[in-house]
Parts: C-alpha cells; structure tokens; sequence
C-alpha cells in the first residue's frame, strides 16, 4: 500500500510539473473581444541610458516623457494571487510595473508624482488600486533609475491602464488572467 501511495505521489507531481511547463495556449491569449495594445508600426526606444531592448516578449511604449513596457501578448500571465494566508479579498491579484520618464530624477523625487489608475473594459468590477509609487534602479548609476507601482487588480478580464507623470498620459489595454504561467518560447 504505502508503494502505491508513493507511485500516486510521483505521478501527481509530474503531472503538475507538466501542466506547468505546457500551459494550453488559449489561456495565453486575450479574447478577440479585448483591444489589447499591441507594439506599434514604429517602435518606441527609450533614451540612453535606458536599455533600448525590451526582450524576446515585450515592447516598450509611450514617448520620452512617459513609457512602460508591456507583453508583445497583450496578456498579463504572470499576475499571481498572494500567498495563502495573505490574502487580499478586495483586490487579489496583484503585480508590480515600471514606469519611466525622462523628467524623472530619483535624486529629487524617490517617491515620483506618478499616478496609475484601471478600469475594466468587459464587464463590471471594482477600480484597480496601485500603492504608493516609488523608485528601483535599471542599472548600475542612478541615470537608470524607473518609477515602480504595485496594482491590486480586483479580477482577471480586459482592463485599460492609464499612467500620468507631470502632466502627460499613457494609456493601454491588457488581457490580465489569474494564471501564473508563462508563455513558450
């Protein structure tokens, strides 16, 4: 008996790891009916000394006075709920994004005028809320210093995101899902 036990076990854990490592690919991808923002025809590349490449997965949008980097998706895959035990019934999902701005000076402002908000686009649901906008360094002086922003997302579906910094705003519109999955290459 505890032999079939442990070869129950073993089958459970591949099992997870393969769900994991192969997520179906229809939860990757947004609905037709969410106008995700997808790389623009002329791509966005932020100043020097910021890295001029956003990866395999991502793409940079907005001007030199307000960007961000999004999933070439459109899909936020990586929200994850909190741990268990700390919860946040309100708002569950939560995940952290960078900001950046030419206008920014971490040494004159560690804690940056920027404000975040979201609505949802497919269907009824309470505002997104964002904690207190800081700052985390891109590289190793502080000329590669970004705004960072954690958002309480109350549930997955289409939301638009707005970010304003010294009076300019960028918009964009994302698929977030409660999966904390990540795309095959």
């Amino acid at each position: 008996m505890t032999v079939l036990r442990l070869v129950l076990l073993i089958c459970l854990i591949a099992l997870t790891a393969i769900c994991h490592q192969n997520p179906p690919q229809e939860t990757l991808k947004p609905p037709a009916s969410c106008p995700v923002t997808v790389p623009p025809a002329t791509p966005f590349t932020p100043p020097s000394p910021y890295p001029s490449e956003a990866g395999e997965y991502h793409f940079w949008l907005g001007t030199e006075k307000l960007w961000t980097i999004l999933p070439k998706s459109g899909v936020w895959w990586s929200w994850k709920p909190h741990a268990a035990g700390q919860e946040n019934r309100v708002h569950p999902l939560t995940e952290k994004a960078g900001w950046g701005s030419v206008d920014f000076d971490l040494n004159k402002e560690p804690y940056p005028d920027l404000k975040v908000t979201g609505r949802r686009l497919d269907g009824n649901a309470r505002p997104l809320l964002t904690s207190e906008a800081t700052n985390a360094l891109t590289g190793p002086t502080t000329d590669h210093a970004e705004m960072a922003i954690g958002y309480y997302v109350p549930t997955p579906g289409c939301w638009e995101i707005t970010g304003e910094y010294h009076g300019q705003k960028l918009s964009y519109v994302v698929w977030v899902t409660a999966q904390s999955l990540k795309p095959e290459k």
